[in-house]
């Protein structure tokens, strides 16, 4: 076994480069350390319901360009639905159903029309939303200093923003996109996410949304595009070190002690498993400011009733714990009447995290029943609760300038993952874009020695 290039890593990333690389021809072998490939976009069959389960709630945007491309390539762009216009509910205990609904204008007018809309706000409050968009147009957040020194909150206190304005719209925003309290994260990173979304083209606004699980919409075709390609896919398999001489990879050891030889290797392993495979004198200096890196929790509570009582695909509901639910049901096409699955997502969860499951289920139940009172007709039959602790990295001020780039010191080593310099928060955008990003250093570096060997 040689082939062009190890990945290392079967998550979103090492899927991406993998695949971009077969697709241009390349033999490649990609290692994956657990039983399966997805990483944080992995699901699984629920013995009692039949139901697949992701470990962690995705929903991706129209502006996923490269995820989206990537879903083209394994012939999986079916298995999600992509909204005809952005439209988003928000939930209140007490006033009820309001949604943010884009209209059928040229962009950004398609979103200003829909949040001047906004009947959660007042008109006074919907109007002063005009300073955030006026920023937005003008704002340059991959070089301004000052915004990169500021945190969300900081941000929107600069803009003007009533506190409600933020309760009911930017900070539910904020924390679904960058997984953390507004008061740490970037507001450079916020800027680039609603600049991608609300800027550009309509439907980069409109949210796509899984048919299926994950596994089902994002890994298993892609496996399957791998193996059809000829490259190979080896799980519970995990690299012990990476061999380098003389400044470049000549091959990688596998836990069984085999050693493959190979042209170029992509680490697509997380930053606080990156370190692990790399030994001294390897000069990767770009591994060491990892530890700078501060995780992120994510709980899902699954939850499955007798009935059905949530009418939404989505739902975000606010003030409360609970950040998300997501009607599994409706977006998977169950009929009426059938079992009803919901899954509530709870991000940037460090004080929910250590709770026990049982105190967590309470809460989830306890907070349904106050937004939904028919929730009290429907019978709990099944809950599980997945936490992910390290689900991903804050993105708060300053980490900007720890996240490595995707080429190291070693000429034909590259390192791929969301919390790469991807100028993005981890997403799954963030990691398809890394991918294909080493995908093309790797292919360079490939095509200029097969040039250097013809001379």
């Amino acid at each position: 076994m040689q082939p062009d290039v190890v990945v290392i890593g079967g998550g979103v990333s090492g899927l991406t480069a993998a695949v971009d690389l077969s697709s241009h021809g390349f033999s490649v072998l990609l290692v994956e350390q657990k039983q399966y490939c997805g990483g944080r976009t992995h699901s699984f069959i629920h013995k009692e319901t039949g139901d697949e389960v992701d470990n962690g709630q995705h929903l991706m945007m129209g502006c996923y360009r490269s995820t989206l491309k990537f879903l083209t390539t394994i012939g999986a762009l079916s298995a999600v639905t992509i909204q005809k216009n952005l439209s988003v509910a928000f939930l209140h205990s007490e006033r009820g159903l309001f949604r943010l609904q884009a209209v059928s204008l040229p962009a950004p007018l398609h979103v200003l029309v829909g949040l001047l809309r906004l009947k959660s706000l007042t008109f006074l409050q919907r109007l002063s939303l005009l300073r955030v968009g006026v920023a937005l147009l003008f704002a340059r957040p991959d070089d301004d200093t000052q915004l990169q020194s500021l945190t969300v909150s900081e941000w929107l206190a600069q803009l003007n923003q009533p506190e409600v304005n933020k309760t009911y719209l930017w900070d539910i925003l904020a924390i679904g996109t960058l997984n953390d309290s507004p008061s740490v994260v970037s507001a450079a990173l916020f800027v680039k996410v609603l600049r991608s979304a609300f800027l550009g083209r309509r439907v980069n606004s409109s949210m796509v949304i899984p048919k299926r699980g994950l596994s089902t919409v994002l890994v298993d075709p892609a496996v399957n595009f791998l193996t059809q390609k000829k490259s190979a896919v080896l799980t519970n398999t995990s690299v012990d070190r990476v061999v380098i001489k003389e400044g470049s990879v000549v091959g990688v050891v596998l836990n069984s002690g085999e050693t493959v030889s190979t042209r170029a290797v992509i680490s697509a392993v997380p930053y606080f498993d990156a370190p692990r495979i790399f030994r001294e004198g390897t000069q990767l200096s770009e591994l060491q400011s990892s530890r700078n890196f501060v995780s992120s929790a994510i709980v899902t509570v699954h939850l499955w009733f007798d009935k059905g009582f949530v009418g939404e695909e989505f739902v975000a509901l606010l003030d409360s714990p609970i950040h998300w639910v997501f009607n599994k049901s409706k977006m998977y096409g169950r009929r009426e009447g059938e079992i009803s699955y919901l899954s509530l997502v709870i991000s940037g969860a460090a004080n929910i995290v250590e709770r026990e499951k049982e105190e967590i289920v309470a809460l989830a139940i306890s907070e349904l029943s106050r937004f939904y009172p028919r929730c009290a007709d429907a019978t709990l039959i099944h809950t599980l609760v997945i936490k992910e602790k390290r689900a991903t990295f804050s993105p708060r001020v300053g980490v900007e300038r720890f996240r490595p780039s995707h080429t190291t010191a070693v000429k034909n080593l590259f390192l791929a993952g969301d919390w790469t310099d991807t100028k993005l928060p981890a997403t799954i955008e963030g990691a398809a874009q890394s991918g294909y990003a080493c995908s093309a250093l790797a292919r360079r570096v490939l095509r200029n020695a097969r040039d250097d060997r013809h001379l």
